[in-house]
This record gives structure tokens, sequence and C-alpha cells, in this order.
């Protein structure tokens, strides 16, 4: 198999022998895949100081089986992302959540888009709603689609003033309970209209949306731990 000029990013890399790496992109066209990067950790490489993670790349491979050679590597785009803080800690994360939701040469360009459009969006500085946006979005496109307007049970729209409790893959269910846990959250129908509506300048909707979107991405991740998700919880060196 031989590939030419594809866009792609790199989610992560790991050291393979003395002077090579393996990379896993994410490309457009081909979705997620792992390559080997020859030579590319030498001090002499050329290519080295391109291969950096949150960068759109141009990459070619050429190769059979499930390690493919890295071939050609140029930058896609003068201006990559500037992530820095806390923005650069947020694009770990969403790495690390393409590392394990997504199968390898599954394409899907919409998400590669979502992924490329979150990246510059970590810019602004408005972390939280673009996260939630993001995860809202991701799991829309893997088929996971979160039931936002109508009650599970009933049918009928939700309640801006009423509480609900959220069940995976089934949706909000209205309840008499005004506060929820990490495994059964609630909230209220206000919050989840809102979060539907792609409308986060509330604190508070903010608040129970976060607790919403970690319930339902920890069972799709199967409970799995998120490196980045700590690095959130140590604070910032200035």
């Amino acid at each position: 198999m031989r590939a030419q000029s594809q866009l792609a990013y790199i989610l992560h890399k790991r050291p393979f022998r003395d002077t090579s790496q393996i990379l896993e992109l994410f490309t457009r066209d081909h979705g997620r895949l792992a390559v080997l990067s020859r030579g590319s950790r030498s001090p002499k490489s050329r290519v080295n100081g391109l291969l950096q993670l949150y960068r759109p790349l141009l990459v070619s491979w050429r190769g059979r089986g499930e390690l493919p050679v890295l071939g050609a590597v140029d930058a896609a785009e003068i201006h990559p992302p500037r992530l820095f803080g806390r923005a650069l800690m947020s694009a770990m994360y969403v790495n690390e959540l393409l590392m394990h939701l997504l199968h390898r040469h599954d394409v899907n360009q919409q998400v590669f888009q979502l992924y490329h459009d979150c990246l510059y969006q970590l810019q602004s500085g408005e972390i939280e709603p673009v996260l939630r946006l993001f995860e809202k979005d991701l799991l829309a496109e893997l088929g996971f689609a979160l039931n936002l307007t109508h009650d599970a049970d009933s049918g009928e729209a939700l309640a801006p003033d009423q509480h609900y409790a959220f069940f995976v893959e089934h949706g909000p269910v209205r309840t008499s309970r005004a506060q929820g846990s990490a495994s059964q959250p609630v909230l209220t129908g206000g919050s989840l209209l809102a979060y539907a509506a792609n409308d986060l300048r509330s604190a508070e909707n903010l608040r129970q949306i976060k607790r919403l979107s970690r319930y339902v991405l920890n069972h799709h991740l199967g409970n799995r731990k998120l490196r980045s998700r700590e690095l959130f919880r140590r604070p910032l060196v200035k």
C-alpha cells in the first residue's frame, strides 16, 4: 500500500529501537493508523522537528501490514494552533480520547474535521465549552448521540425547571431527586436543552454538563482512566 500527501495529525508517538519511532496518525482519508518512522529520532533527522503533536501535516507512507513505513513529511499549514497551559493539556485529553475511541482504519472525515476545529478553538481560552461541544459531537459521529431534548420514558419534551436522571444509551428520565452522583448524574431540563442548543454560557449549566459528559464517556471508555485528566488536577507551574 502506498499513500501520498495525506492530511494528518500525530495523536501519539513512542520510541522504537535506537533512532526510530512509531507514530499513531489520524488522517482525513485513511482514519487512524500506526506508521514506522525510521531514523526520525536521530540528531541528523530532517523531519523530527516536523513530527510534533497538534501540527497539521502532509504525510506519505508505503508498505503492507499493520506498520507501514513513513515517507515524505511536510507542514500542511503555515500556522499550527498555538497551545499552552490548559489549552495544551486539553489537546492532550482530546488526543487520548481519540486513541481509545477510534478504531484503526475506520475513515470518518467528520471526526477529523471536528478534531482539527477543536485544536484551533482551544486557542480562544474558552476551554470548557470547547471540550464539551467536541465531546457531544464526537459521540454523535461515533453513533452514540445523546438524547438531550425528550424524556426517554414518556417521550415528552424536557421541562427546563424539572430534574432528570440520565441513563447511558437511554437518556434523561424525570426524577424528584435534585442531586445525582458520579454513577448517576441528575441535571435540570434547562441544562440539557442548553447543551442541545450548544449554549454553554451559564456556569451552572456547564458544571452539570461536564458531569454528564464524564459519566457518558466513562461508559464508552470502559471506565479506563485517562492520564490527561490527572494533569488538570495539578496546579499549573508559572
